[in-house]
């Protein structure tokens, strides 16, 4: 055989090994060894191929046969079958090992509900006796998009639930699971997909968010753009009107609060308008550190007295520096107001100088107020500075939050998901919705309206964590609680057909929005399920305001789920308020009669409304059944709640 004709020859051989690679069957991820599907429910195997391959399906003896489109994408529905296994199915040459059929619960949310079990309360000791085959998990990665993908970019398996699948899974749904497969027999699949600080658009497709009007320029920019042409773009733009940007790479310079160095002020600094976050102001998808200067004059006379310093918010980390000497520095929170005395020896006649270190890795960056708590205050006399600041950006990285884009997480974490049944959705988020609480009923019943007709499941239940206690608890009664008026969103969106809410106002931690018991609330959540998806009457509920009715200037109030009512004698009050017409809150006395509970004050003659545990955090709930559930927030007026306005 001459060189030519082996050159051919190999060559042919190449190319059909070539097809033969080409022609493989591929499945995204969702499909592997080890997974449950769900039982009793139609279930849809698809991936791709070569155009016109043929695919076979096999499972539990039958073969299902089908041939991928001009797309290269097939699907076959396999019938419907009751829990068992483990079983194998074969898609041409894959072989799917340990699969089980039982119910799969989709679970998602924001941070609560990817709080992993290797850090709650007792989570060690559990995770030292969870190997049970009959659970299964998927725990899907961190990820976003701008645009729906059809499979999980991160390499996300099916893993037995064991010591080393679930150290960091979902405390939650790890604790839910445990109990349902217990109380069920049947094997049991937790998906989790969350990803922690987010607000609930990123998890809404667009099309479902196409009527808020506020989120249209976004979208519009973002086009037919996927994430890395949208982030060139924007750096393209940026750095049109900012000149070449130093970005950064050494997270722990970022964060340096201890010894940052000054810059030295130049008039040339750029100007902005203070308070707001910097994405609003020209620097849209910018991380990083940026310093802030200002300028307050003082007369001889001010410099005779103690100063203070009130920066407002600033998300997220910062060090601030009065004429030079450095004031404190604050942690990574975007809630905290910052404030610091300044002492007199500081201060000196004419220009005084603030110098603000703004640190921010993620979200929206910047001073953000409100206006009234930027001053400088000597004495009695208080100076405005908010206003024009001068600011130089320090070193920045151009990237994208979920927050930033609606729909994001939704695209990369959700939608890949939506080939599988399942049993239920467990939702538990709402934190970072809570300044724009408003708005929390409507977005959880689109959400809830676009995972049912996404996943095609029309009926598919929803179980609603609501938010737990959080912040500090006030002496005086909190009218415009933001969370309390989320948590009423949550109930509010949970009347529908096939939605539960699970009520763990007595769970939280003030000075933690991470609260570490999760085995209460995943108890708890189980029950919900027992009771909403699978009928079962077992205790899921705390006390529920029914109805309320005035005589003699008392309120009396009935509730559902109220048999055995009792009072917590560890609790400071009642965490009821009431008021008259004069839309007053004070705090009331309660008394227990039957199932019902009279509430009056003797500052009221003529109650109106009445409110429980409508705060923030109301302390240590008053109220519990005989199931040792506590009674929900409630309010029986539908009064405006002013909210803090947070430019997004």
């Amino acid at each position: 055989m001459n060189k030519h004709s082996k050159a051919i020859l190999t060559l042919g051989l190449f190319l059909s090994i070539s097809a033969n690679a080409l022609a493989k069957v591929k499945l995204p991820q969702i499909f592997g060894s080890n997974m449950v599907l769900q039982r009793d429910q139609p279930i849809k195997i698809w991936g791709w191929a070569n155009a016109s391959e043929k695919v076979t399906v096999n499972f539990k003896g039958s073969d299902y046969t089908t041939q991928a489109n001009a797309d290269g994408k097939w699907q076959v529905i396999m019938k419907a079958a009751p829990a068992g296994g483990p079983f194998a199915i074969k898609i041409n040459e894959i072989s799917l090992e340990n699969v089980l059929l039982g119910d799969v619960f989709l679970c998602s949310g924001q941070s609560n509900m990817a709080f992993l079990l290797m850090k709650a309360d007792g989570g060690e000791k559990d995770l030292a006796n969870s190997a049970n085959p009959n659970i299964r998990v998927l725990n899907v990665a961190r990820d976003i998009e701008f645009q729906p993908l059809d499979d999980l970019t991160k390499k996300t398996p099916w893993q037995l639930a064991g010591p080393q699948s679930l150290g960091k899974f979902s405390a939650v749904a790890y604790y839910m699971g445990r109990k349902l497969q217990k109380e069920l027999n049947v094997p049991i699949g937790l998906v989790s997909s969350a990803y922690g600080g987010t607000v609930i658009e990123g998890f809404i497709s667009a099309p479902s968010l196409d009527t808020i009007a506020r989120l249209k320029p976004v979208l519009n920019q973002i086009g037919n753009k996927n994430q890395k042409q949208y982030i060139a773009a924007k750096i393209a733009e940026l750095e049109k009107s900012h000149g070449k940007l130093n970005q950064y790479t050494n997270t722990e310079v970022l964060w340096d609060t201890i010894s940052p160095t000054l810059p030295v002020y130049a008039k040339n600094w750029e100007t902005m308008k203070l308070p707001t976050l910097w994405e609003k102001a020209g620097l849209p998808n910018v991380d990083g550190v940026i310093w802030f200067y200002k300028e307050v004059n003082l007369s001889s006379t001010d410099c005779e007295k103690e100063a203070f310093l009130s920066l407002g918010r600033i998300a997220d980390q910062s060090v601030v520096f009065f004429n030079d000497q450095k004031l404190g520095s604050s942690p990574d929170s975007r809630d905290l107001v910052r404030e610091f005395t300044v002492a007199k020896s500081l201060l000196k006649p004419g220009v005084n100088k603030i110098m603000v270190r703004v640190a921010n890795k993620g979200r929206n960056g910047g001073i953000w107020g409100p206006q009234s708590k930027l001053f400088f205050k000597v004495g009695n006399r208080k100076i405005a500075i908010d206003g024009n600041w001068a600011y130089k950006i320090q070193e920045i990285n151009i990237a994208v939050h979920p927050n930033d884009v609606s729909s994001s997480i939704y695209n990369a974490m959700i939608n890949p998901l939506t080939s599988l049944q399942y049993k239920a959705v467990i939702w538990y988020q709402g934190e970072s919705n809570a300044n724009w609480a408003d708005e929390y009923e409507g977005l959880l019943k689109s959400l809830i309206k676009d995972w049912r007709r996404q996943f095609d499941q029309p009926k598919l239940p929803f179980v609603i964590v609501q938010l737990p206690n959080y912040k500090k608890v006030l002496s005086t009664p909190e009218v415009n609680a933001t969370w309390a008026l989320l948590r009423e969103g949550q109930d509010k969106a949970s009347r529908q057909s096939n939605v539960g809410l699970v009520n763990i106002i007595d769970l939280g931690l003030a000075d933690d929005i991470h609260p570490t018991d999760k085995f209460p609330v995943g108890e708890r959540v189980a029950a919900k399920v027992q009771q909403l998806v699978y009928g079962q009457k077992v205790a899921a509920d705390g006390p529920v305001f029914k109805s309320m009715k005035i005589e003699n200037g008392k309120a009396i109030l009935e509730f559902d789920h109220a048999d055995g009512l009792t009072v917590n004698s560890k609790a400071e009050r009642s965490n009821f308020i009431i008021a008259g017409k004069d839309r007053k809150f004070v705090w009331a006395q309660a008394k227990i009669e039957g199932n019902q509970v009279l509430v009056w004050s003797n500052e009221i003659k003529n109650p109106v409304a009445v409110r429980y545990a409508w705060a923030d955090n109301p302390g240590k709930s008053y109220f519990y059944n005989a199931a040792n559930l506590p009674m929900s927030p409630f309010r029986t007026d539908n009064w405006k709640i002013d909210l803090e306005v947070i430019p997004r």
